[in-house]
């Protein structure tokens, strides 16, 4: 594929990653059911108590806009298996638990109202699958489930919320893209969203390199975008208070666009939806910047 369907994303510079699901209710970062040594028996009701009423994404939009944002990637599902999507091949998803509603496309019609360009963040592992311990090798009835699974969810995204702009996968490591079947799953991805961008984390190098809390391109000659916290957290954390001055995120921004780089910066909205008050000022006073240097 030429580079032409990447013009906007060149152009653009500047996106807001959003990290959220039921990890945020414990507070303590989203690989809380990972680092705890959750089980998913225990981590599952946390579902029942995810209803974030104070979710506006019309708010959220309006926020990355005012930062000076040009596109939005959010968390469909991370490591935990949680669905913020009307998923058939699941039932830990929102529209199925307490919340009752089907956040991922409130936030893409948002995003279409407001003239913003969205992603999807998809995690390709999923903590409640045995097999993803075990691996191919181990268990490959086990890992043919995960898969197929996987698939059938990057399938509903790319089929049922119109146009997709990005799809971010993680979570690969430290698999193969022929374990993952990653080529036949970004071929199915490009034929239900033709000009849809795609990352490097599938294990296939694709459109653009994801360099993680640094500014650094490992390869110059290729597209690439550095995804860095407000904080030291992705997801909410409400114990993590070493909040990045708006100077510091101004002078990340800088370094990316000046080294042909886009930044995705990061929040944790909290369970109730609404985005923590810090990062809220940090974003206004780097948007206050943009306007005066724009």
């Amino acid at each position: 594929m030429g580079q032409g369907h990447m013009q906007w994303w060149r152009e653009a510079r500047f996106g807001m990653f959003i990290h959220w699901g039921v990890c945020s209710i414990p507070a303590r970062g989203e690989w809380v059911m990972y680092q705890e040594h959750i089980r998913h028996q225990e981590y599952a009701p946390l579902a029942e108590k995810f209803n974030p009423k104070r979710y506006d994404p019309d708010d959220w939009v309006k926020l990355a806009k005012t930062a000076g944002m040009r596109y939005m990637v959010i968390t469909t599902r991370h490591h935990d298996g949680f669905s913020l999507f009307d998923s058939q091949v699941s039932s830990f998803t929102a529209p199925k638990t307490a919340a009752g509603r089907d956040l991922i496309q409130e936030l893409v019609e948002a995003c279409h109202r407001g003239d913003m360009r969205v992603g999807f963040y998809y995690s390709l592992l999923d903590w409640r699958f045995p097999a993803y311990f075990r691996g191919p090798q181990a268990d490959p009835d086990g890992w043919e489930e995960l898969v197929e699974y996987s698939h059938a969810q990057v399938r509903e995204l790319c089929s049922n919320y119109g146009k997709v702009d990005i799809l971010w996968y993680d979570g690969g490591w430290p698999y193969t893209a022929e374990d993952w079947r990653s080529a036949e799953l970004n071929a199915m991805v490009r034929d239900l969203q033709p000009g849809i961008i795609i990352n490097n984390r599938s294990q296939l190098p694709e459109d653009f390199d994801t360099p993680e809390q640094h500014v650094r391109p490992s390869d110059p000659g290729r597209p690439w975008e550095s995804c860095v916290t407000l904080n030291d957290s992705w997801g909410y954390n409400a114990s993590d208070d070493n909040w990045k001055a708006p100077r510091e995120v101004i002078k990340l921004l800088v370094r990316c666009a000046s080294g042909g780089g886009n930044l995705l910066l990061n929040v944790g909205p909290k369970p109730d939806g609404s985005i923590p008050g810090e990062s809220v000022r940090i974003l206004r006073n780097v948007g206050r910047w943009m306007e005066r240097n724009g």
